[in-house]
């Protein structure tokens, strides 16, 4: 299982991976990812910028990570506790339904913090749909703390946004 750098040839496996866990979580009542986002526009970004990586099985993904030094406006009133390192930022973190239990988001959150830590950064940033307590758990029991909260159009539940110091 290793995690390396997608690229563009990886484009379908990618809208694969992310259809099937969009129609997971809407079966299981969570409205997170839905057709506006994330979408082909924003993964194309992120294949682009070199920002998106992960594990590949057979022709397909296990798994990705999208994680970068771009932070969004809205957390600039946040009371976060790193206010002068670099800080890194993780976006998406999706691993298909089927390889779910295998502790890749795991290795994907591990790898990315790793990355982060190598390019000088202090912190990672992410923010977590509050209806979604199996990533909360998982960003929690892996030493991310609760720094407030952020709201976005369209969205049911406001979103957590959490902070890890490296």
């Amino acid at each position: 299982m290793l995690v390396h750098k997608v690229d563009m040839s990886d484009y379908s496996a990618v809208l694969s991976l992310f259809t099937a866990v969009k129609k997971e979580l809407t079966k299981q009542g969570n409205d997170q990812w839905k057709w506006i986002y994330p979408n082909r526009f924003t993964h194309k970004k992120d294949i682009a910028e070199g920002s998106m990586y992960g594990v590949k099985e057979g022709n397909g993904f296990a798994g990705v990570i999208t994680w970068d030094d771009k932070q969004h406006e809205k957390y600039a009133n946040l009371a976060w506790k790193d206010s002068s390192g670099k800080v890194s930022c993780i976006h998406r973190l999706a691993v298909h339904p089927e390889q779910q239990g295998r502790g890749l988001g795991k290795k994907l959150l591990l790898y990315a913090e790793g990355q982060a830590k190598s390019a000088g950064c202090t912190s990672v940033r992410i923010e977590v749909y509050s209806a979604n307590a199996g990533a909360l758990a998982l960003y929690e029991k892996y030493g991310y703390e609760r720094v407030g909260e952020v709201s976005y159009p369209m969205r049911k539940h406001a979103y957590i946004a959490m902070e890890k110091h490296l």
